[in-house]
């Protein structure tokens, strides 16, 4: 099994917060340029009524199955699997509010090894693969024959304007820009360029969908761009904080500093938010 690039602790830190993240989710909506819901994409074609157990794999508070309710069957359990015990409550009560029975495990992803063979018909990992990409063969292994596995994950170039602005502004500190930043790095782990290759190893029917986006923030809403970085820090900043930690505040200083530059500048700063879509199918059997 590869290195980790991330901590548990980096990865808790990122995502524990559930308030934090429904603030950076609004965020996301409201300036992306693609306006469809990249979760309603996912799921338009897909027949999910015979769905009896699904696994969240990564859950977070819920966000992918926040839109499944009535897609699955009435008595249908869903299990959330995340890092950070702390989406316990909100997850159970997102499950909940779907009339759905939920489930909730904490801890890291490898616990899957331990599940039995087919004991899902759905499994889900949004925006969470890349963390874990070494899984992808128990994650065929747990899927009931017939069952249906669904990867969102970024682009290998995503948010690549913030990993400009954080190197940059390194290099200005007098500090060390690494030419690959660990953010880059988790991100081509599994992404919309490599993912049907990885996925192709275990499964033999996979669709692929691109969901071409961006988030565009005008001088006005700066604020708003340097807030959803912020609550990234734990990635976007991994060196500096690793390496040079008395030196961050003055890093994000720089760093803000240079977008609300860009802004006036440029006239809006563009953040790359392209995503890709993978639907996998167990032995190819399409519902």
């Amino acid at each position: 099994m590869r290195e980790a690039i991330f901590t548990a602790q980096d990865i808790k830190k990122t995502y524990e917060n559930v308030d934090d993240l429904l603030v950076t989710k609004r965020i996301i909506q409201k300036y992306s340029t693609n306006r469809v819901d990249i979760r309603e994409r996912a799921l338009e074609n897909l027949d999910l009524s015979f769905v009896r157990e699904a696994l969240d794999l990564g859950s977070g508070y819920g966000f992918f199955i926040e839109i499944l309710g009535g897609r699955l069957r009435s008595n249908a359990r869903i299990t959330g699997l995340d890092l950070a015990s702390g989406n316990e409550a909100a997850y159970r009560k997102t499950v909940s509010s779907l009339d759905y029975e939920a489930r909730f495990i904490s801890g890291p992803a490898d616990q899957i090894r331990g599940m039995a063979d087919g004991s899902f018909d759905l499994i889900i990992a949004s925006y969470s693969l890349y963390f874990f990409p070494h899984l992808v063969g128990e994650i065929h292994r747990l899927l009931a024959r017939g069952g249906i596995f669904i990867a969102v994950t970024h682009s290998s170039d995503a948010l690549g304007e913030a990993i400009g602005f954080v190197r940059s502004c390194m290099r200005r500190m007098g500090l060390p820009a690494p030419a690959h930043t660990a953010l880059g790095r988790l991100l081509a782990a599994f992404s919309l360029e490599n993912g049907s290759s990885l996925l192709g190893a275990y499964f033999k029917s996979i669709e692929k969908i691109s969901y071409r986006n961006s988030m565009v923030f005008g001088p006005e809403h700066v604020d708003d761009c340097i807030y959803y970085l912020e609550k990234k820090r734990n990635l976007i900043y991994k060196e500096a904080l690793e390496n040079h930690a008395e030196r961050v505040t003055d890093l994000e200083s720089c760093i803000s500093a240079s977008i609300f530059k860009h802004a006036r500048e440029r006239g809006r700063v563009v953040i790359n938010k392209d995503d890709g879509i993978f639907i996998c199918r167990k032995d190819g059997r399409v519902h």
